[in-house]
């Protein structure tokens, strides 16, 4: 069974579904899409914990993560 999640700040937010077999979508408020596969999604997990954090330190804005039931 897909999950839904909710996530954001006070500025933005995205839609994130991951279905069974790990891959996930990703949409933003304007319906614009990004789809990555399960491993897709792994090495972007990587990205983000690895080589982007510099980017992020110093941001101040608290991220929320919501579990949907549906969308």
């Amino acid at each position: 069974m897909p999950k839904y999640y909710k996530v954001y700040d006070s500025n933005n937010t995205v839609y994130v579904t991951i279905d069974d077999s790990g891959a996930v979508i990703i949409k933003d408020e304007s319906g614009k899409k990004v789809f990555l596969s399960k491993e897709q999604a792994r090495l972007m997990k990587f990205s983000v914990d690895n080589l982007f954090r510099g980017l992020f330190e110093g941001d101040d804005a608290e991220v929320h993560v919501e579990e949907l039931k549906e969308v």
